[in-house]
């Protein structure tokens, strides 16, 4: 990323406080997740993304979508993607389960980086 890295947190409780997370930014980034499931079953995170330039013959739907699964009353690491300036990523509870997630957004420096929990 040429002029440096911009850094920018969110911290959502996902199941309690926010159904939904919006995640962009003006530039091409890399959101990282990190979660935690507080609930007495298994849940865990999941991703909707816009289309992938590279999508297999078993790929259906506007979006592509991925399920993270993140085991009761523990916490992780759960990986990064990447997206273009301007794609929007959106993270919910899986399987309804109560789920805290700590986001980090890696982008240009100067870019504007939006999180919003509905």
């Amino acid at each position: 990323m040429a002029g440096g890295d911009h850094v920018v947190r969110g911290y959502f409780g996902l199941g309690d406080e926010e159904h939904v997370v919006r995640v962009t930014s003006s530039a091409d980034f890399v959101l990282h997740i990190w979660a935690a499931n507080i609930d007495t079953f298994p849940g865990g995170v999941e991703v909707l993304t816009p289309p992938s330039q590279f999508r297999g013959a078993g790929a259906q739907g506007p979006q592509d979508g991925l399920t993270l699964d993140v085991p009761a009353q523990t916490s992780m690491h759960l990986g990064c993607l990447g997206a273009q300036g301007g794609e929007t990523l959106d993270l919910s509870s899986a399987f309804n389960a109560r789920v805290v997630v700590f986001l980090t957004v890696t982008t240009a420096e100067g870019a504007t980086v939006t999180m919003i929990g509905e």
